[in-house]
């Protein structure tokens, strides 16, 4: 599987980048973009998920990827 790349990093190739989950997954209606090699990358909006696990609930904040097509 390609890397993924944060939001506001370099891209390293010239071609469309689209939106995946924090760990690599697709995304609903995701983003697609077309950026040139050493463009920076636009920012994505962070979010924040909750997680329950034996009657502990724990919050973290999450954000996309964008991932080479």
């Amino acid at each position: 599987m390609a890397a993924t790349l944060k939001s506001g990093e370099t891209a390293t190739q010239t071609g469309v980048y689209v939106e995946v989950g924090h760990g690599g997954g697709k995304v609903k209606k995701a983003q697609r973009i077309e950026v040139k090699a050493g463009d920076k990358l636009p920012e994505l909006k962070p979010y924040t998920i909750t997680i329950e696990h034996k009657g502990e609930k724990k919050t973290r904040n999450r954000q996309h990827r964008w991932l080479l097509v």
